[in-house]
Order: C-alpha cells, then structure tokens, then sequence
C-alpha cells in the first residue's frame, strides 16, 4: 500500500472533517451529489475521495447503482478522535516548530545513525493512538516519572529522582528533579507536569488514581485501590509527560529538529538529565519506495551506507495475532467457529512455512486442542483486522477459503492508530483478527489493550468485560513481581473459553553493522538510542557477524 504524504494527508483530515461536522457519526442516506456539495468538488472526486477515508478508515460507504441513488455514510471517527489524530500527525504550529529548530543543535561530536522506514512518521506527541514504530519514538524524545530499560523489567525512576509509597499502597509521593529544561529550552514547571497526569488520571491509563497535587516539588497521587504496576503505567511512553503547548516537545534523551513526510530527524538534547548519549544524530528516511516490512528495522551508519560491512541480527517474537468472536451478535454457533477456527489454524500453519517474519507461538501460549468440526457457514460475514502485512495475507487466504465454502467475507482493516476509537460498528462485526503483545514489560499491553479496547466490550458483552476488569483490578493489587505470571494466567483462561484464540507469532528483525556497540533493544527490536556507538578502531571487515 502507498501511504499518502502528511500534506495530502492533512488535505485528507480536513475534507473528513466538513462531512463529520454536518452528518456526524450517524448514519445517513446520501446521493454522491450531497457529499460533492458538502466536499465542495465533483462527484467523480468526492468519490475517489471517500475511497480514500474508507481505506484509512475513517468512515464507511456503501454506494447503490444508479443515477441520483442514495448512499449509506457513517463518519467513524468523532471530533475528539480527529482532534488526537490531527495533533499526532503534524507539529503543533509552524511557529512552535520553527522556534524549536531554531535552537543550535547540542553537539557535532557524536555518532549519526540513519533507519529506513516503509511510511511517513507521525509527530511524536503522547497518545494511545501511537504505533509500534512511534511509541518507540515517543521513549526517546519524552520522559515520565518512571521509565524503561531495556535488560530490566521493573521501571526505574525518570523525572522523578525519588519515589516513595505509603503503607497502604494508596499514596505515593514523587520528588521531582531539580533544573529539568524542555527541548525548546523552557525551564520546567512542575505544575506543568502535574496538569498533565491530572488529564491521565482516573482513565485507562491511570485508572486508580483519584487525585494529583503538586506542592513546590513534590508530586503527590492519591488511589483509590493499590496499584502495585503504577510505576509501570507512568513508565508507558504514551503516558509521558509532553511539553504542554507543543506535544512534540519533551524531556527525553534526543528532540525532533526535522519532520516531514520523507525524514524526521532526533538530534541529542542538551538538557537530558540522563548520561549523555554517545549518538548525536538519528534520522528516520521515509521514502516511499521502499517496500512495506515493518517488522524489519535496520540501521545503517554513514560507513554502512557507503560501504559493505558485516551485519549483525537480532531476532525476537514478542506479539502475536490472535482470532476472536462477536459472541453478542450470535450470528455463529460454537460449532460454525470451531469450524473457521480449523480452517484458520491450517491457513496459519502454511504461512509460518512461508514467511520469515511469522512463527510458532510459545509453548504457554499454544491454545488447547479442538477436535476437527465440519459445519455450514452463513452466505455472508463481516470480518475486522488489524492492517499489516502479514494479517492482510492470512484474512486474504480465509476470505477465499471461506468464499469456496459458499461464504462471502466482507473485510475491514483497522489501522493502528485507529484500533482503540470508540467505534460502535464493531457491533456489526461477526469475528476480528487482532495483535497483542507479551514478554518482558510489555506483558502490560495485555492489561493496556483490554481496559482500552472498545471491541471486546462490544463482542463479549458489558458482563464479561467488567468481570476482566475486575479480576484486572485484583491483579494489580498483589505483588508486583507475580504480575506477569498473573496475567498470562488470565490470557490462557481466555484462550480456554475461546473468547480470545492465539494464531501465531510476529517476529522481529533488528539489523546493524557488526562495527556498532551497546545494541540494547526493546521489545519488537528497536534499540536503545542512547546506549548506541560505534567502535571506528577496528574496521568493519574484521568483525564476525553474531546472531543476537
């Protein structure tokens, strides 16, 4: 898929905007005329033009033969689900930005890396809306109180050098450090960052906490219920704390001094309060040539491009596609799904063959065995995705298998970036391939995605999914270190019941010259910027090529 550029893009928001603002996101019986008029272009354009939305995913049509028929839309995204989008996609102003670029660079003195990546980046502003790739970036440009490393599961402390929990585990105090700077060169307040985790607060992201105060430099929350994973939470890179005029302005190791629709460029902050990295430069190439393989990063250093050297992989499977069901619905029995269930299995079973970028799942992970069912299909079903590469050849592969059986499969892709709006046309859903992550910290994303998701509260009923949250909240009061454990135990449960049905596994590919040093990756194989150098002792041919 050609991915449109921010500025065509941003064209894109604008028009989607005029029909959300005079049919919101009902549903309305249109003739392409009305939307040409309300589009303000030729029906032939409006038509090209609501293709386009469709495919981002933005909203539905469903035209009808004939001249003058009327349409079905439905806008699908709302006005606050735009407004995060819009925000997340260009810099906050041209203004702020330029002031921003304005400032000198911190230092020439260092190592500059350079990634090619399949698709214009967004802005990197907080949200969790973000993608793999961008909440990556968000980790290197943005600080919370807590923060990740790499070889460690537990957070450590970030702009808070100090934190500090009651007995009770209901009041935790975050002494904040002193002479922290935003990229743009502004002092820090901490009534900044404070209005900023009150926004957070009593949401998904934060769900326990009921109140945040901040006296001098001391932060202070108060929850309602232990939550033994709060540093985790502030700890997400979608929960740190942006600049509060400029979402793109941070506290983090590197700041954004380029973005565009071809490159976005992190230069080493000045202000990080961190060890200061080894690289000065990283520089995100988007061209639109290069073909779509997400789960594929290599980085290249001015040498490496030039130059063949030795590289070194790394390889992990830390996600995994999975199949579920709109048991509300009830268009199909338990048999119909154990039926399509098979047939997915197998599917899957040639695609591991196929694709590198695909593999088994882990044994904890494995779903229990199902005797094999035979059963007749309705004539039609709706079916959901997550957009990637890989997914679109397995529902690709089930449609036609489905469709040879006298089944016709109506397929939806959901981008990232749009899975967790609330959507009520799940409801018109009758199965969903999805993605989820597990291993190291990011087991989280499993508690992450099921108090955000707005799909399985619509497939499994109010019931069930109050009943997940429930047991969520009991997870997060015991011990921090059986969290993982717990939570696995939860996903295997859902398994059994069939709600939720791992598929496979995604695998992941960092590729580097072996000439570059302290390669320490997160979760999905993107690396530690601020670890990263190059030893330009030695030359690159006399190093081996290791597998990681």
């Amino acid at each position: 898929m050609l991915y449109n550029s921010a500025v065509k893009k941003g064209s894109l928001l604008r028009r989607y905007n005029r029909l959300l603002t005079r049919y919101n996101t009902h549903r309305h019986e249109v003739s392409l005329a009305q939307i040409a008029d309300t589009l303000a272009c030729t029906s032939r354009y409006a038509r090209s033009l609501l293709h386009e939305m469709q495919e981002e995913g933005w909203l539905v049509w469903n035209s009808r033969p004939g001249r003058g028929a009327l349409g079905v839309l439905q806008c699908r995204m709302n006005a606050a689900a735009l407004e995060t989008l819009v925000a997340g996609e260009y810099p906050a102003s041209e203004t702020e930005m330029a002031a921003v670029q304005a400032q000198p660079h911190y230092s020439s003195d260092g190592f500059r890396y350079f990634i090619s990546f399949y698709r214009p980046l967004l802005a990197p502003i907080p949200s969790i809306h973000t993608d793999r790739a961008g909440r990556h970036i968000l980790q290197m440009v943005h600080a919370g109180l807590a923060r990740h490393i790499p070889e460690q599961v537990a957070p450590i402390p970030g702009l808070a050098h100090t934190i500090t929990c009651s007995e009770d585990g209901l009041r935790w105090r975050f002494i904040l450090r002193r002479g922290l700077v935003w990229h743009n060169g502004e002092p820090v307040l901490p009534e900044q960052l404070r209005q900023t985790l009150e926004r957070y607060a009593g949401g998904p992201g934060l769900p326990h906490v009921m109140d945040v105060k901040c006296e001098n430099y001391v932060l202070t929350m108060q929850l309602g219920q232990r939550d033994n994973m709060l540093l985790y939470r502030l700890a997400n890179p979608v929960y740190a704390l942006p600049h509060p005029r400029n979402g793109s302005i941070g506290l983090g190791p590197f700041k954004v001094s380029e973005h565009s629709s071809s490159q976005l460029v992190l230069t080493r902050a000045a202000s990080w309060y961190g060890e200061t990295p080894q690289a000065s430069e990283i520089v995100y190439n988007t061209p639109l040539s290069v073909a779509p393989l997400p789960a594929l990063v290599r980085l290249d250093t001015p040498h490496s491009m030039i130059a063949p050297e030795a590289m070194t992989e790394r390889d992990n499977a830390d996600a995994f596609y999975y199949v579920t069901f709109n048991q509300a619905r009830g268009r199909l029995n338990a048999q119909q799904q154990a039926f399509i269930r098979r047939v997915t299995r197998c599917i899957c079973a040639g695609l591991i063959e196929r694709e590198e970028t695909l593999g088994p799942l882990p044994e904890w992970l494995q779903p229990t065995h199902e005797p094999d069912v035979q059963a007749l299909l309705p004539d039609s079903l709706n079916l959901v995705y997550f957009r990637s590469t890989e997914m679109r050849k397995l529902v690709d592969e089930l449609a036609k298998s489905l469709r040879y059986r006298g089944c016709k499969v109506t397929l939806t892709p959901i981008s990232v970036t749009h899975w967790l709006l609330q959507d009520k046309n799940w409801a018109e859903q009758d199965l969903c391939m999805g993605f989820l992550r597990f291993e190291q910290h990011d087991a989280f994303s499993m508690e992450e995605r099921y108090r955000h998701s707005v799909m399985w509260a619509w497939f499994w009923g109010e019931a069930v999914w109050r009943r997940g949250i429930s047991i969520l909240d009991r997870i997060n009061a015991g011990p921090a270190e059986r969290y993982s454990q717990r939570v696995k135990r939860l996903m295997r449960f859902l398994s059994n019941r069939r709600w939720i049905v791992p598929l496979l596994a995604q695998r992941y590919r960092l590729v580097t010259p072996a000439s570059v040093q302290g390669v320490f990756c997160y979760p999905q194989s993107w690396p530690d910027f601020t670890r990263l150098w190059t030893d330009e002792s030695q030359p690159a041919e006399s190093i081996q090529p290791q597998q990681g």
